[in-house]
């Protein structure tokens, strides 16, 4: 397969970043590393790092840096601004798009950030094969988990299935999903989200990966040595948002219903949130003391040395299409506890944590399950060191350059081999 001129549409973008910042950094530099000529189209407020980054020694990816005026950008201060900004920012960005392609010539054009699936793309109007995703958002609270997350986490939630019930008559997502030869879900529920109409040239594909040479620099875990020694804790860490949809408030049960076994446990949550003031109340409640510990958010830079002063990452996210967070866990060798909920799920398995099931049962039974996975941890440290050693493994299932051959056929760097 000859190499292709790939237009990328990635309107987060940020080297050394997570998120979505990180995968449409990552997806970008994959891309042309297998051998594709590769130019991104992306905000203008992310110049300054790319170029930073780059320091002028990259030529592939090229990247156009595209942006509404200043006043427009106000809008980001109204009530749900951004996706407003977001939608202006996606039409524009495809009529320039329409320009270059005069004098570029693609071959084929990938949208990737934003990946939802109920956000627009425009990239189909160039008249060439349009990638559509990974694009997630398709995944729901399970009605009988939805009662914990207080009033303010059910409305949030109800707006948010009320919003993917537009899809249907939303004329943007339609044109988008007409326009697309191929579409990219981050997990099964998204997939059967998509219209039916459309559904045929959809398939999964994950959006957050991995890559091999980061594996090898980085140091796995290191306290499994002090944990086994008498009157050591088991460290659990928590990174991501502070909202009720996130699960932490299960969490804080799961540490509740160890007992006097809590003493050998001790939470941090590296995070920000409106819901910090809830998770605190019930923290209170649950009378957990030093048991939780609750850090601001921190920089990615400065949060990565400090992971493998860590035993287990704990994520019990209620609906995550795919966790970026999740992949960095196992990568430094931290074994993960999930919800069978989204992409979390997609990635741990036994080999490397535990997936907790939730059909059939209620909020309780979750916690039990989560508690009772804690209690084994702390009677047989043993178990902990195997699921360490099989969590840096399962990581390098899901790599960048996979997701890339899985998209544009067989890499262009084994056929030169």
């Amino acid at each position: 397969m000859p190499p292709k001129k790939i237009l990328v549409s990635a309107y987060s973008c940020s080297p050394e970043a997570g998120s979505e910042p990180g995968i449409g950094w990552n997806w970008a530099q994959s891309i042309a590393a297998d051998g594709h000529e590769v130019i991104v189209i992306t905000r203008a407020v992310n110049r300054v790092t790319i170029e930073i980054f780059c320091k002028g020694q990259f030529c592939n990816p090229k990247f156009v840096f595209h942006d509404l005026s200043a006043r427009v950008q106000k809008i980001y201060k109204l009530p749900f601004g951004n996706y407003i900004y977001y939608l202006l920012w996606q039409y524009t960005a495809a009529k320039r798009a329409v320009d270059l392609h005069r004098t570029e010539k693609f071959d084929q054009v990938q949208h990737i950030t934003w990946g939802s699936f109920r956000a627009a793309s425009f990239m189909g109007k160039l008249g060439i094969p349009f990638v559509f995703g990974p694009v997630g958002g398709g995944e729901d609270t399970p009605n009988q988990l939805r009662r914990g997350l207080g009033w303010r986490g059910r409305l949030w939630d109800f707006l948010r299935r009320l919003s993917n019930s537009f899809l249907l008559v939303d004329p943007f997502m339609r044109s988008t999903y007409a326009d697309a030869s191929e579409i990219l879900t981050t997990t099964p529920e998204t997939l059967s989200k998509i219209p039916a109409a459309y559904r045929y040239k959809a398939r999964v594909q994950h959006a957050a990966g991995v890559c091999p040479a980061t594996l090898l620099d980085r140091p796995p875990t290191k306290v499994l040595s002090s944990f086994r020694r008498n009157g050591a804790t088991l460290q659990i860490l928590y990174v991501g948002r502070l909202v009720p949809w996130k699960g932490l408030h299960l969490a804080l049960q799961a540490l509740a219903a160890l007992g006097e076994m809590r003493s050998a446990v001790r939470l941090t949550v590296i995070g920000d949130g409106y819901d910090a003031p809830r998770l605190k109340r019930i923290a209170d409640r649950l009378n957990l003391g030093d048991t939780v510990r609750l850090i601001p958010w921190m920089p990615r830079e400065a949060l990565l040395p400090i992971v493998p002063d860590f035993d287990l990452f704990l994520f019990p996210s209620l609906h995550d299409s795919g966790s970026m967070a999740v992949l960095e866990a196992l990568s430094f060798g931290l074994p993960v506890v999930c919800l069978d909920l989204g992409g979390p799920s997609e990635f741990v398995n036994d080999s490397c944590g535990r997936v907790v099931l939730t059909a059939g049962t209620d909020e309780s039974g979750v916690v039990e399950q989560i508690a009772a996975f804690l209690s084994d941890l702390i009677r047989d440290p043993d178990t902990l060191k195997r699921l360490s050693e099989g969590a840096r493994n399962r990581a390098n299932s899901f790599t960048w350059e996979a997701y890339v051959r899985n998209v544009y056929g067989e890499s262009l760097s084994l056929q030169a081999n």
